[in-house]
């Protein structure tokens, strides 16, 4: 994923460049600014990717995870003119591995292990709200993690609000809002050529997916997460708000058919 990334922000910078070469050094020192935000942000990792469902205590849910990156600018505007950028296609693919344990039936205890973009994950997971009925559920789903690459290593905070109506069954609709804010710091070793990608982004987003239950504990759940960048700072402050798009697939097996 870092040499992927990488390159990637290698031809977003020469594709931003021939945009924006036209419009002055201003332009070209934004164009490069744009390129290494482009390479943090592509390593980033969906975060609603399980359901508010929690597991019974003492059972444990062992999924895996692969999605698809799509990046593209807020089209910024130069001289009174908006100006078009390319967007970006990344496939990850290295899947995330997730595991779940329950604490008690309305808590649970998890972590997740993303290779493709360099994070390590610790989260819990609160459900606060079960319908009488026992087809919604609310819950929280705090993860502190932290991401180590080539150019960047640091914190990632993510905070998703999730909402689970069992429609069925076999199936049930999934989704909710979250925030996500990023600290990332260089190496020691970073050469004088190298991307500067130190620096804080907040992200805000929601995602929406489907999860399919057929049977002895098995699950798949595809969905569709979008991600916009509200705050940057640090080296990447004056960059175009960037978008990210995941479409996603997880799949797991739990020791509760609950």
């Amino acid at each position: 994923m870092e040499g992927t990334a990488q390159a990637m922000g290698a031809i977003g910078k020469s594709r931003i460049h021939g945009t924006w070469g036209r419009l002055g050094r201003g332009g070209v020192v934004l164009a490069s600014l744009a390129g290494s935000a482009l390479w943090a942000t592509a390593c980033q990792a969906p975060a609603i990717v399980r359901t508010a469902r929690t597991l019974p205590e003492g059972a444990v849910d062992v999924s895996v995870s692969l999605y698809h990156t799509r990046l593209s600018f807020h089209a910024p505007t130069r001289d009174g003119a908006e100006v078009p950028l390319g967007s970006f296609e990344l496939p990850n693919p290295v899947p995330d591995v997730i595991y779940a344990y329950g604490a008690t039936d309305d808590f649970e205890l998890g972590g997740r292990l993303s290779l493709g973009s360099g994070l390590l994950e610790v989260n819990v997971k609160y459900r606060y709200f079960e319908s009488d009925a026992g087809t919604l559920h609310l819950a929280l789903a705090p993860a502190l993690g932290y991401r180590a690459l080539g150019l960047v290593n640091g914190p990632v905070l993510t905070l998703p609000a999730l909402a689970t109506w069992d429609m069925s069954p076999q199936l049930a609709l999934s989704g909710g809002p979250l925030v996500s804010y990023a600290s990332y710091a260089v190496p020691a070793s970073l050469e004088p050529d190298d991307a500067d990608l130190s620096g804080d982004t907040l992200y805000a987003g929601a995602a929406l997916g489907i999860q399919w239950r057929p049977g002895l504990g098995f699950h798949v759940m595809p969905s569709l997460e979008l991600w916009r960048s509200l705050m940057r700072g640090g080296q990447l402050a004056d960059t175009p708000a960037i978008h990210v798009t995941f479409l996603c697939l997880t799949l797991g097996w739990s020791s509760s058919t609950r």
